[in-house]
C-alpha cells in the first residue's frame, strides 16, 4: 500500500497542510536554534554557472575546503570562517559564498514562522542595522518566493522587537545581512550571504558598453580553454575588455577580490577585520608576474575607450596592450601561437541579419588567416552565431545560469583547414 507524500506551500494567505514523509533533516527540539559550529566549522554553499562547478571546486579545495560536493549551478564545503573569507576574496568563479544556519520542515505557515524567530538572528547584526530576505523554491512552490520572503521578514523583526525593543531596517539594494530561504524536497534551508552584492561585481568595471558578459562568465572561460598563462593572449573583438582583464589576473595570480571594497561578512558581529587582513596577504604573496603578452583590440573606438577606462582601472595597463584595429587589419604581431579568445559582440536577428552574417563571416575569415595555429576560442549567448564563423568547431561547453545560456567553443585555425578550404574553392570553380 502506497502513501501520498506531500507538504506545505504558501499560496497568498492560504496553507495547504498535509504530512510529511519523510525528512533529511531533524528539527533540534531547542527554544533557540544554534548555529551548527564545531571548533570554528561551518557549512558552506558557493554558487557558480552550470558548467563551472568543477572548476569552482577545484578552487575550493585549492583554498583548504574540505567534503566538497557539487551540486546544480553550486559546490557545498566545510571550512571555518578564514575559508568563508578566502573564498569571497580569491574564487574567481564563485558568484556567492552561503553560509549554511539551519534546516527544517515544516507543516504549516504558524510553524515556518516560529522556527524562524527561534533562530539567533542576533548573533549576526545589531537591530540598528539593515537585514534583507531571498527566497528561492522548487517547482512545487513556484510563485510563493514573495510570501516567504514577507513572512521571514517578519519572524526576524519580531525576534529583535521582542529581545532590543527595536527592530532592524529592510533594503534589498543596502542590506548587512541577506537571509536566503530556500525550499526544495520538503525542506527549507535557511543561509546568511556572505559576500552581499555578486561576487561578478569585482570592482575595477567602471565603463561599460553593455556588450560584455560578467566576469565570473569571463574568467570561467579562460580557465576552461586550458590556456597555459605562458603563450600570449589575444582578444580581437575586447569589447569593455573584461576578458583582457581576467586574463591578466589569472596569469598573474591576482585574487579576483583585490579591487571589490566590500563583503557582506564584513558587517557582521564576528567580523575579525585581522583575520581577514591576514588572508588578503596571503592571497597577495602568491602574485606573480606573468612574461607574456596580453593583447586586444576592437573595430570600435568607443568599446577601446571604455576598455582602457577598465584596464587602468584594474591597475592592469602595464601588462594590457590595446589597438583600435579593423577586422581586416587584424595582425597579432606574436613570435609563436598562442591563445586567441573573443565573445561575439551581437545576436543574429533572424529577421534580419544580413549585416551579421557578413560580419561573422569576415571575423572568421580573417581569425582563419592571420592567426593560423593559434588556439581560438569563442563566447556567445547565440548557438547561430557561431555557426556562422565557417570553422571546424572542435569542442563545445554550454555554460548556464537560470534561464540564461552561453556557448563556450573551439574552433580549428590549422594550416590544414586553409588548404582544405581553398581545395574546395578550386574544385567548386
Amino acid at each position: 500500500m502506497s502513501h501520498q507524500h506531500s507538504y506545505a506551500i504558501f499560496q497568498g494567505e492560504r496553507i495547504l497542510s498535509h504530512y510529511l514523509s519523510s525528512y533529511i533533516y531533524n528539527r533540534p527540539k531547542q527554544t533557540n536554534i544554534k548555529l551548527k559550529v564545531v571548533k570554528n566549522n561551518f557549512h558552506y554553499v558557493a554558487k557558480t554557472f552550470h558548467g563551472l562547478e568543477e572548476v569552482l571546486e577545484r578552487e575550493l579545495i585549492g583554498l583548504g575546503a574540505r567534503n566538497t560536493r557539487i551540486l546544480k549551478e553550486a559546490v557545498s564545503f566545510d571550512g571555518d570562517k578564514a575559508l568563508m573569507y578566502a573564498a569571497n576574496f580569491r574564487c574567481r568563479t564563485a558568484l556567492q559564498i552561503l553560509r549554511h544556519v539551519t534546516s527544517f520542515s515544516f507543516n504549516s505557515e504558524n510553524e515556518f514562522s516560529k522556527i524562524i524567530s527561534e533562530i539567533r538572528w542576533e548573533q549576526y547584526i545589531k537591530p540598528e542595522q539593515v537585514m534583507c530576505v531571498a527566497a528561492s523554491t522548487d517547482n512545487s512552490y513556484q510563485g510563493q518566493n514573495r510570501n516567504i520572503e514577507m513572512k521571514t521578514k517578519e519572524a526576524v523583526q519580531e525576534r529583535y522587537r521582542s529581545i532590543y525593543g527595536l527592530k532592524p531596517g529592510y533594503s534589498s539594494n543596502h542590506y548587512d545581512l541577506q537571509i536566503t530561504i530556500h525550499i526544495e524536497d520538503d525542506i527549507c534551508i535557511v543561509s546568511a550571504n556572505s559576500s552581499g552584492d555578486s561576487l561578478n561585481k569585482r570592482g575595477y568595471l567602471i565603463s561599460d558598453t553593455g556588450k560584455s558578459y560578467n566576469e565570473i562568465l569571463a574568467a570561467g572561460a579562460v580557465i576552461l580553454s586550458g590556456w597555459d598563462q605562458k603563450s600570449d593572449f589575444f582578444d580581437p573583438i575586447c569589447g569593455s575588455g573584461t576578458l583582457l582583464v581576467e586574463a591578466a589576473m589569472i596569469a598573474n595570480n591576482i585574487p579576483c577580490g583585490t579591487y571589490r571594497k566590500d563583503f557582506s561578512f564584513k558587517h557582521w558581529k564576528d567580523f575579525d577585520p585581522y583575520l581577514l587582513q591576514k588572508v588578503m596577504e596571503e592571497g597577495f604573496n602568491e602574485q606573480t608576474e606573468a612574461d607574456i603578452q596580453i593583447i586586444g583590440s576592437d573595430p570600435s573606438k568607443e568599446n577601446i575607450d571604455s576598455a582602457i577606462e577598465n584596464i587602468r582601472s584594474a591597475k592592469l595597463h602595464k601588462d594590457i596592450f590595446l589597438s583600435n584595429t579593423q577586422l581586416e587589419e587584424l595582425d597579432p604581431e606574436i613570435d609563436k601561437p598562442g591563445l586567441v579568445m573573443t565573445q561575439l559582440p551581437v545576436a543574429l536577428d533572424p529577421e534580419n541579419n544580413e549585416a551579421e552574417l557578413s560580419l561573422y563571416e569576415k571575423i572568421g575569415d580573417n581569425l582563419k588567416r592571420k592567426f593560423t595555429g593559434f588556439q581560438l576560442w569563442m563566447l556567445c549567448s547565440d548557438e547561430d552565431a557561431l555557426k556562422q564563423i565557417n570553422l571546424k568547431s572542435i569542442r563545445k561547453i554550454d555554460l548556464s545560469r537560470g534561464q540564461a545560456t552561453f556557448h563556450l567553443e573551439k574552433f580549428e585555425l590549422s594550416e590544414d583547414s586553409i588548404r582544405e578550404e581553398e581545395n574546395e574553392v578550386t574544385e567548386t570553380n
